[in-house]
């Protein structure tokens, strides 16, 4: 504090401090009358920090200010201020912990604690020489690599060309009406990226794992998915199936989690991820989960923040179902906009891409088994929104690319 006080230079870094770092109410108070100033731009010095103090506490502040006798290290002793003020914030808050309630409460409740105790101070900005370093090594890794994308590829040509892959850090939102494919969509998804060694998690909050891979069958075989459900298989289909699901080295995880909290989501991502490895999170679906907020608008914010915390603290690559409203449904045009997403505001802020499946011939009359379909990229922060071609086998309730397909732009509808 000493320094602050001597050092005009120290002053600028005042936004980063925080009172509540300083033991003793009047450092807290000197210290809180010090940044007020330098934002109301402020003289800060003696006389204007006096106000209200008494002689010996003006006498007090005078002193700590000119004892100090080492040079200026503020920007070197903040996060260590910082880390001692969390420290005993962490430990104060752990001990509050209901230790007689179930055990997924209390991790999801110490999850909480975590994700509360972040630093702010330690984050330097950097120069726009290292910054551009890091990229372009990223890009001749991936051309030393074979690849013409920094992404994970995501087994889809189109959407590794618009997307780049599946890119660590991005938070994906996938948003329709009901029956047009989400979950349908995101299974195939998570199959192809498997299929080239992806490491991927399904967190299901909607179907029970059983009815997940009921439908992950279909992907296996040509058998359709009636069939399957109804358990009316053929003896040669379900010799069949046993040999596909046998031989199959496609790899990745599932879990139905009815109720989840966002604090469970985050345990649940980072224990997996330390296990198993993690690339892709797909979460079905957003309305679904539970925040600590009361407001439901707050607490769909206080989700999808999370969830693009998440996606750049573990380095990996976060796709959330959503919802639509019913608005499409009262257009001419029953393409969905990012509007229409349920409590859109925070979501479609967050998201770094917004996609939409949409069955056209889910309005007409006569639905055929096998339509065409699109994947609508109404948000993309990595470059242009397109709309892909796909393929939808409503018997097997699978989307497939369409082989070379032609990418159109948004503005074609």
């Amino acid at each position: 504090m000493g320094q602050l006080l001597y050092y005009p230079q120290a002053q600028a870094l005042l936004p980063r401090i925080k009172p509540n770092w300083f033991d003793g109410v009047l450092h807290k108070h000197i210290v809180e009358q010090m940044i007020e100033k330098y934002f109301n731009n402020d003289p800060i010095d003696y006389m204007s920090l006096s106000k209200g103090l008494t002689r010996e506490q003006i006498a007090w502040m005078v002193r700590i200010g000119n004892d100090v006798y080492h040079a200026f290290n503020v920007p070197s002793y903040l996060p260590k201020l910082e880390q001692k003020f969390l420290k005993k914030q962490f430990i104060e808050e752990i001990e509050k912990l209901d230790f007689a309630t179930d055990l997924p409460h209390l991790i999801a409740q110490t999850q909480n604690v975590i994700d509360n105790t972040q630093f702010t101070t330690i984050h330097d900005p950097e120069s726009i020489h290292k910054v551009s370093a890091k990229a372009l090594d990223n890009i001749t890794e991936a051309i030393a690599r074979g690849v013409s994308i920094t992404g994970k590829p995501t087994g889809w040509k189109s959407l590794d060309r618009i997307l780049g892959g599946w890119n660590a850090g991005d938070l994906i939102v996938m948003a329709a009406r009901p029956g047009m494919g989400k979950t349908a969509l995101a299974l195939s998804l998570i199959y192809e990226f498997g299929k080239l060694g992806g490491k991927g998690l399904i967190i299901s909050l909607e179907m029970s794992s059983e009815q997940l891979a009921k439908r992950y069958f279909s992907l296996l075989t040509d058998i359709v998915n009636w069939k399957i459900r109804n358990a009316t298989l053929r003896e040669h289909e379900i010799t069949q199936l046993c040999e596909s699901v046998t031989k199959s080295d496609v790899e990745f995880f599932v879990d139905e989690e009815p109720n989840a909290s966002i604090q469970q989501i985050k345990s649940k991502a980072k224990i997996h991820k330390a296990k198993h490895g993690l690339d892709l999170l797909v979460i079905d679906y957003i309305q679904l989960m539970k925040g600590s907020k009361q407001n439901r608008e707050q607490e769909i914010a206080e989700i999808s923040r999370g969830l693009k915390l998440l996606a750049k603290e573990l380095q990996i690559t976060v796709i959330v179902l959503a919802q639509l409203s019913r608005k499409p449904e009262d257009r001419a045009d029953k393409r969905p906009m990012l509007s229409d997403i349920r409590e859109s505001g925070a979501i479609e802020q967050d998201a770094d891409v917004v996609m939409f499946p949409f069955r056209p011939a889910k309005y007409e009359a006569m639905q055929p088994e096998i339509e065409d379909a699109e994947l609508i990229i109404a948000k993309n922060r990595h470059g242009e929104c397109s709309i892909i071609p796909t393929t939808y086998i409503g018997n097997r309730t699978l989307y497939k690319e369409n082989i070379e397909p032609k990418i159109s732009s948004p503005f074609e509808f």
